[in-house]
């Protein structure tokens, strides 16, 4: 099924959430609604129709900030910057991601107001995608990110929202399926960062607050969530717990009215659908290699994707901090070609005394961040393979590549070797060379892997992730994935 093209800003194109059902399925006209509770549709609303099957994938787009394409290009200076300048702002905000998950884990505040020095550019992710929010829906762009929980709008009335996206602010007024939860409220005590100011039945207020005094706050409430078929058919589903953000005073991807949040944690869109008759907890996603083609978009399916992985992890939890939405795996090596680094086992472990360390899969960071020895080993060996010069060029090791050839330019592979989910012998995460090198400039080209603070979190990026089919098996514990061609 192809996607359906809707523009939000002159030149800036945005692709639609579509969904895919079996061919067998057959949905009533207007606009069903399913709820998070599980309850089934009433006769009346499912009078049209002589049958509904449950077994649902929903398939969405997903646009990479720095895409032609991107809501971000028509809110920024991307059709003015070179490809330089927008690597070197990737690298500062895969940093700054960085140390703002090593220090969720660390912070003992972080159950509450979390408190934190980083930049507030580290939140939020790098893709945006389409959704449809109320009843009538109302459309927004949002920033997808498995790093949160949270799934978030600007609101009406929006005394700050976000930059470049107070003309779109969700209107509450306006949808008939809109309700607050209230303080006594189930939704408020489990919502991360809420209450903070709770009074008797009022309404359910939440807080998110950055050290250097930025934060977003706003409304928890519930509210139908649509994803539409190009057919014209609609699919509502009730009841998704949600913040509606009235005071915004971060600047996240530019041009997004949001954020929907993928990560473990109950109040991510994955957690929320899994409640919903017919849907697995599964979502899977194959994106496009970083500077991709302008005809190219990142592929993303909540639900079971027809595919034939068969190498998996285990996803491992925090348990020291286990609340963080973080998707940890266990590494227990690396190589650089056939060369295996020296680096002790356990080097790669979670800390059991503050949950400093191991490693995660993660879209919203660009680069691969190593810490210490890992990052050390990979660099000098890496450094001793590639028949090029290294070039100095902060944060990055780049090569002069003007001498390189076709047959000579593609690096060794990095690979990373995780744990199985049979406990026995290793699988392999390989890093090929679109993955290990990007283009810098047209004679430069530099390593995707960055050095972060000794004992913060190990992090696989949204760059080494590229041209994998990725899948996130929530139900069975576990992350799949098979290298492909995503473009």
């Amino acid at each position: 099924m192809e996607s359906l093209l809707i523009r939000r800003a002159p030149g800036v194109l945005v692709l639609v959430v579509s969904i895919m059902l079996q061919a067998s399925t057959q949905i009533c006209l207007g606009r069903q609604i399913l709820s998070t509770g599980g309850a089934r549709p009433s006769d009346d609303e499912m009078s049209t129709t002589e049958e509904v099957n449950y077994d649902k994938v929903l398939k969405s787009y997903w646009i990479h900030r720095d895409h032609p394409d991107s809501p971000a290009s028509a809110a920024s200076t991307y059709n003015t910057s070179s490809q330089s300048e927008r690597i070197a702002a990737a690298a500062r905000r895969s940093l700054a991601r960085a140390e703002y998950f090593s220090r969720r884990v660390l912070d003992s505040t972080s159950s509450g107001n979390f408190d934190s020095p980083v930049e507030a550019v580290a939140v939020g992710g790098e893709y945006a995608m389409a959704v449809s929010v109320g009843t009538p829906p109302q459309e927004f762009i949002v920033t997808v990110d498995t790093g949160s929980d949270l799934v978030w709008l600007n609101c009406k009335p929006c005394i700050q929202c976000i930059v470049n996206a107070a003309d779109n602010p969700f209107d509450p007024t306006q949808s008939t399926s809109y309700q607050e939860a209230s303080c006594t409220d189930a939704a408020c005590t489990e919502f991360p960062f809420s209450g903070s100011s709770c009074v008797g039945t009022g309404p359910c207020d939440y807080i998110y607050r950055y050290e250097e005094g930025s934060n977003t706050k706003g409304i928890v409430a519930y509210e139908t969530f649509t994803f539409t078929a190009l057919n014209g058919y609609s699919f509502g589903i009730g009841n998704i717990k949600f913040g509606c953000g009235q005071d915004e005073s971060l600047n996240r991807f530019p041009g997004v009215d949001g954020i929907v949040g993928l990560g473990p944690g109950s109040f991510s869109l994955p957690s929320q659908l899994s409640s919903v008759p017919g849907f697995t907890d599964i979502f899977s996603y194959c994106l496009i290699p970083f500077g991709g083609t302008a005809a190219s978009h990142s592929t993303f399916y909540f639900g079971v994707p027809e595919t034939n992985i068969s190498t998996y992890t285990p996803i491992y939890s925090n348990i020291v901090s286990p609340s963080k939405p973080f998707y940890y795996v266990k590494v227990t090596g690396i190589s650089v070609g056939d060369v295996l680094l020296n680096i002790p086992a356990d080097f790669f472990n979670i800390s059991p005394t503050d949950g400093s360390g191991g490693t995660i899969f993660d879209s919203g960071t660009t680069l691969t961040m190593l810490t210490g020895v890992a990052y050390d080993a990979v660099l000098q060996e890496f450094v001793s393979q590639y028949n090029f010069p290294a070039i100095s060029n902060p944060p990055f090791v780049c090569f002069d590549v003007s001498s390189a050839t076709a047959s000579t330019i593609n690096p060794n592979n990095i690979v990373f070797h995780l744990q199985s989910v049979s406990g026995g012998e290793t699988v392999d995460f390989v890093l090929s060379p679109v993955n290990v090198l990007f283009l810098y400039s047209e004679t430069v080209v530099c390593l995707t892997i960055l050095s972060v603070n000794p004992g913060g979190t190990m992090i696989i990026g949204n760059t080494a992730q590229a041209d994998h089919e990725m899948v996130f098996d929530r139900v069975n514990g576990q992350i799949g994935w098979a290298s492909t061609t995503c473009t």
